[in-house]
């Protein structure tokens, strides 16, 4: 797959249960089909070397490539996302409005990236292959 121009790119990790139930949620939220979402392993290193991301980063948080190419990382990726969807975008402007809600937001995000294999096997989910 290649990271087009003007076009919103997210990039999740499909070896995560966590990971691809989020990214169904997103490609059914994004009714109009504006949004490319895919696994960060149908794009070639290469190609994500471009706008300065690496497999490896992508294994660890899910990545939002922009139109204009600004890449935003874990949490601010969600709200990348989110910022798009009404009501959704009136929650992620509070969350900017009120800094401590963008602290919790971001531990709890790499709380739950740093737990997701555990999580996927709680929830029922297809557990990460490439973590315990």
């Amino acid at each position: 797959m290649l990271i087009e121009p003007g076009t919103d790119h997210m990039l999740f990790d499909a070896d995560c249960g966590i990971c691809t139930w989020s990214a169904a949620w997103c490609r059914r939220a994004d009714s109009a089909h504006r949004w490319r979402i895919a696994p960060y392993q149908d794009v070639a290193e290469e190609e994500l070397a471009k706008h300065h991301v690496t497999w490896a980063q992508c294994a660890r948080s899910v990545h939002v490539i922009g139109r204009s190419g600004r890449v935003h990382r874990g949490a601010f990726a969600v709200n990348a996302f989110l910022w798009q969807r009404f009501p959704w975008s009136l929650l992620i402007a509070v969350v900017y409005l009120i800094p401590v809600l963008l602290l919790l937001e971001v531990i709890g995000y790499h709380i739950v990236a740093n737990n997701r294999g555990r999580l996927s096997k709680w929830f029922g989910l297809q557990a990460c292959r490439l973590r315990g």
